[in-house]
């Protein structure tokens, strides 16, 4: 059995699924209401790559005309993956890039409705961009509070510029005071500024090139926090040259609390399959590993103490067949 062959069955979780990013080809085909031909896609959309990754997010929207073709694509990312084995996923989901097209709540109700029925257990993280003032932000906010544990799990900043984190100073302590979980992009130097709304974080998106200090590893292991490494994303961006030279296997070795996420996981490039066969091709982890990062994940994940044991008993029964 080859190695992608025992990761695909492996049971597997990926922490970040971009909605709109994971949109496939032949969902696009079935959504193609430009009505444009195959060879014309193809022309717009290099499905083997990142590079035409914003391309790809504003076909989708613009294909998306109606909550039915949200619904088409839901489905279709639901099958996918039950196929790859995933038992938890979350997808992350930027309302506001619906706000003159689509009604935010009946996205949010639709999708909730979906992804409840699959046998994968999936939540939703609202993506916020620090572009977006806070007053803009009402409705998400609104909604955020409405689904909080009924089917969203958490809200993702994504900054836009580093000094613009200093405005959201009051929106991350009223996260903390109503205890919100928030995941945060960390793609330039902590300050003190900012390193406590870091330091909060339930998950931390790590985008440097460079190890990362040991002051601050101390305090992601001291307050239990995930470190996630988007592979794919990094690789294409060059990040680092080879993934062999990469630091992420020390820090797991460290006891780090580390993740593996596709970031934009799509079928235009690729997968959480596709990242575990590349860091398995330079890196000796084994499925053993691969068992101790997904039960660290899955115990911190954000959802009732029911769902979640009944996750980690689905995980430990799946992976001891294979093992």
């Amino acid at each position: 059995m080859t190695l992608f062959e025992q990761l695909k069955l492996f049971p597997k979780v990926d922490l970040h699924i971009n909605f709109l990013g994971s949109i496939m080809k032949t969902t696009i085909s079935k959504l193609n209401s430009l009505k444009m031909s195959s060879l014309e896609l193809d022309d717009i959309l290099d499905f083997d790559s990142l590079k035409d990754y914003d391309t790809s997010r504003k076909l989708a929207i613009d294909l998306f005309k109606t909550i039915d073709d949200i619904e088409l694509a839901a489905n279709d990312l639901t099958l996918k993956l039950k196929e790859d084995n995933i038992i938890y996923a979350e997808v992350f989901l930027n309302l506001e890039l619906f706000k003159n097209q689509i009604n935010k709540n009946e996205i949010v109700e639709r999708l909730i409705n979906i992804f409840t029925k699959s046998t994968t257990k999936i939540n939703i993280v609202l993506e916020i961009d620090s572009s977006i003032n806070i007053e803009e932000l009402k409705e998400e906010l609104e909604i955020l509070y409405k689904y909080y544990n009924k089917g969203i799990n958490g809200i993702f900043f994504k900054k836009g510029k580093q000094e613009n984190i200093d405005s959201y100073k009051a929106l991350f302590d009223k996260f903390l005071k109503d205890k919100i979980d928030y995941i945060v992009l960390l793609d330039s130097r902590l300050t003190n500024q900012n390193k406590e709304i870091y330091y909060n974080a339930k998950r931390i998106i790590y985008n440097l090139m460079e190890r990362p200090e040991d002051n601050f590893l101390n305090i992601i292991r001291d307050n239990d926090i995930i470190l996630e490494f988007p592979i794919t994303y990094q690789n294409y961006f060059n990040l680092y040259d080879e993934l062999s030279n990469h630091f992420v296997y020390d820090l797991y070795k460290e006891n780090i609390r580390v993740a593996f996420t596709t970031y934009d996981m799509t079928s235009l490039n690729t997968d959480i399959l596709n990242e575990y066969c590349k860091l398995f091709n330079a890196f000796p982890f084994n499925l053993h590993d691969l068992v101790n990062i997904t039960l660290n994940i899955l115990n911190k994940i954000n959802t009732n103490d029911e769902i979640k044991n009944n996750l980690i008993l689905e995980f430990k029964e799946k992976a001891n067949e294979l093992l």
